[in-house]
């Protein structure tokens, strides 16, 4: 038995077709379970009934025991930052495709709508289980750190240039790379970008990073299996060296807004002292899961 939940966050992807009539269901079931949302103003406005009990808009100071995220991965990779400011877990309500990360998806039917009741009752209850996931910090000069729920990619910033890299632990010296990029990836984002470019599908209880080449010219190239102690520095030295016009690198992390890297510029990723938690309302299993989506995914 966990924390009951009384007040929860709501963060929405506005772009998704069935964003309103979630919400609206969502929010009549935690009214009926005694659970007060606090949500942003647009969506607080669109649904305009006080009697699902929505009050004043979602900030850094709000008082709430969960955020709940309506979306896909990507809105939920977005809400992660949040979470972990407000120091609550999340519960993550699927309105995109993939859902990985995702635990509901009730945008189908009277069982799905009977889904968003139970999941209310058992917040209120305290009825569910808290999963814990790693989280990475990257840190640039002269930027803020940034915390990756999935990952942090070094790519390239124009078609037919290679990248030259190398990486570093600590001070020993990983391999250099001559590339298309590199991503750096948790066990949850081993199932993403890291695994598109050839990396191993890692199980989310396992404490490591991932270091992943795309598109090397190199055959001997491969992923690397980290521990999450490591502090991973890497260098990217721009792209092909006897370019006189070579453009910076990009960096981006959790498919957020890209930050240009400077040639030589040196982009640090350790395990951060923070971790993202996750309600889960029944008991899965990555394997079924793992199996489900990629063949989801494939199709």
């Amino acid at each position: 038995m966990w924390v009951r939940i009384r007040a929860a966050g709501v963060l929405a992807n506005a772009q998704k077709a069935d964003v309103l009539p979630v919400a609206h269901k969502l929010a009549e079931a935690c009214a009926q379970a005694g659970i007060t949302l606090c949500t942003q103003a647009w969506l607080r406005e669109t649904l305009g009934d006080a009697r699902i009990g929505l009050y004043d808009q979602l900030n850094p100071d709000t008082a709430v025991d969960l955020l709940i995220v309506l979306g896909g991965d990507g809105t939920l990779l977005r809400a992660m930052p949040q979470a972990v400011a407000l120091g609550v877990p999340m519960l993550a309500v699927n309105l995109g495709h993939m859902g990985f990360l995702t635990e509901l998806d009730p945008r189908s039917g009277r069982a799905a709508e009977d889904a968003l009741m139970q999941a209310a009752y058992a917040l209120a209850k305290g009825a569910y289980t808290l999963e814990q996931r790693m989280l990475l910090s990257v840190r640039v000069p002269d930027h803020p750190p940034m915390l990756a729920l999935n990952d942090a990619v070094i790519a390239r910033d124009s078609l037919g240039r290679a990248l030259h890299m190398e990486a570093y632990m600590r001070d020993a010296l990983v391999d250099r790379y001559m590339a298309d990029g590199l991503v750096v990836s948790t066990p949850t984002g081993s199932t993403a970008y890291s695994l598109s470019a050839g990396g191993p599908a890692v199980a989310p209880d396992v404490p490591c990073m991932v270091l992943t080449p795309i598109c090397p010219h190199s055959l001997r190239a491969r992923a690397v299996v980290l521990s999450a102690d490591s502090v991973l520095s890497i260098r990217c030295q721009g792209q092909d060296q006897g370019d006189e016009e070579a453009r910076d690198a990009l960096l981006t992390v959790d498919g957020q807004p890209a930050l240009r890297l400077a040639p030589g510029a040196w982009v640090t990723v350790c395990r951060a002292a923070e971790s993202a938690g996750f309600v889960r309302l029944k008991e899965s299993n990555f394997f079924d899961l793992l199996r489900f989506k990629l063949a989801e995914w494939s199709q």
